[in-house]
């Protein structure tokens, strides 16, 4: 499988993780709580989630939840750098 295809497979997944998942549980922009947070508050919660995937003890479906979590703050913390001004948070 070439890395295009996979990408759209694997954006396919994490778009079906926020809307099922994220924004039932938590709410959407602009009023959940990350859409105050900096863009290093998304990257901690990357951290998190990645020092979370590396325990063994972790079920395959909880690693695998983990890694579209990791890809959903990474996106927002993007997402904040390249267009959030500090206006956009309130």
């Amino acid at each position: 499988m070439n890395r295009l295809l996979q990408w759209v497979y694997f954006s396919a997944e994490v778009f079906t993780h926020i809307r099922d998942y994220t924004v039932k549980q938590y709410g959407d922009m602009p009023g959940d709580n990350v859409s105050f947070w900096e863009a290093q508050d998304c990257m901690n919660q990357v951290e998190k989630y990645v020092r979370r995937f590396k325990n063994p003890a972790r079920g395959e479906e909880e690693r695998l939840r983990d890694m579209l979590k990791i890809a959903h703050y990474a996106c927002m913390a993007y997402s904040k750098l390249k267009y959030d001004t500090a206006e956009d948070r309130g």
